[in-house]
Parts: structure tokens; sequence; C-alpha cells
């Protein structure tokens, strides 16, 4: 990998520092990010690096932030893309549009996906509820469905979680992402009605 030297000035090389993490996850994943390499790619001294970074971990959780930013980037735009096209009005379509693009992020970039989720799952967890609850919210305003919706929204990023790890190890092919979101939908549809009758 060719050493990509950045022009910065005195005060932002932790900036530097992170972006050359992000890189290095971008093609490797979380594995690939250690404080040496980033001091390479950014062309600085191991321990100009650890004045920044005294831990691979604080390392790790400043790239950790910096892909779950870009995560977030990409659903929302996926929502605002639904929402462009009117789908969002469709509380089910907007879910999906959530879901599917949580998948795609894991396809098209698996190495800034582990690292959204390295460590712990809780952070990308809870992006991904929040993403899902408005549309839940949409599914049905009454208040008898808002002690079941925590569950629907995990369930749903479960099920979304799930297809995108396969997506991200490449072995989604067979895999009925379709149908295991259709039957997830299904399913939080049933609920809402549930709650709408009871």
């Amino acid at each position: 990998m060719p050493v990509h030297r950045s022009t910065y000035h005195y005060g932002n090389l932790r900036t530097a520092l992170t972006d050359a993490a992000l890189e290095l996850a971008r093609h490797g994943g979380p594995a690939a990010v250690t404080v040496r390499g980033v001091a390479r790619s950014v062309g600085v001294t191991p321990p100009a690096a650890y004045r920044h970074f005294a831990e691979v971990e604080e390392l790790m959780l400043a790239a950790k932030d910096r892909a779950l930013m870009l995560l977030a980037e990409r659903v929302d735009a996926a929502i605002g893309a639904a929402s462009a096209m009117g789908a969002v009005v469709d509380s089910a379509a907007g879910l999906r549009a959530v879901a599917e693009a949580y998948v795609g992020f894991a396809r098209s970039c698996p190495g800034l996906f582990s690292m959204a989720c390295h460590g712990s799952l809780a952070a990308v967890r809870v992006l991904m509820t929040d993403r899902f609850g408005p549309h839940l919210d949409a599914l049905s305003n009454l208040d008898a469905l808002s002690n079941r919706r925590p569950g629907m929204a995990f369930a749903l990023w479960s099920v979304a979680h799930a297809l995108a790890v396969f997506a991200a190890e490449g072995a989604s092919r067979g895999v009925p992402q379709d149908e295991a979101l259709d039957a997830m939908l299904a399913w939080i549809a049933g609920g809402a009605g549930a709650a709408a009758r009871g």
C-alpha cells in the first residue's frame, strides 16, 4: 500500500492520523489499524503519533467514530432518496430503505463496516434503531405500539445486521436478503396491526 503523506499544519496531526486510520481500516478492517502504520502513512515518526494516541485503542475509537459517521451518512442519504421519491410516506418502504442502506454499506465498504462494529455493537445498534424509529412511528401513531417499538427496532436491526455481516464477509450469495426483510417487515406490520386492534 502506498504511503499517503498528508499535508497538515501544527495542531491537526491528530486529524491526519485519524484519516490515515480510516483509510487503513477501509482496506483491511480494524486489524490493519496500528499507531505505527498511521504514522508511516502520514509521514511522521511513531513517537509523534503516540503523542496524540497513547494507545492503539484510542486511535481505534477515533476511526470507529468516523466509520459510524460514514455509515450514518449512507443511511441518511438512502432515507433522503426514498423521501424524494415519496417512498417514506409508506413506512415499510422507509424501513426497507434503512435496512438496505446498512447492508449496502457493509457490502461496498466491508473494512469500514467492521471498523464501525469494532469492540462493541452498541453504537451501531443505537444508530440504526434511531434511524428505524421514525418509520416505526409512522407505521402506527397509536400509543399501544410505543411499548413494542424498541423490540421491533431491535429485531429489524438484528436481521439487517446479520445480512450485513454476510455481505461484509462476501458470503451473501444465496442468502435470501429480500425474503428475510419481507418476513421481518410483515412481522412488524402484524405487530402494528395487533396494537391497533388492542
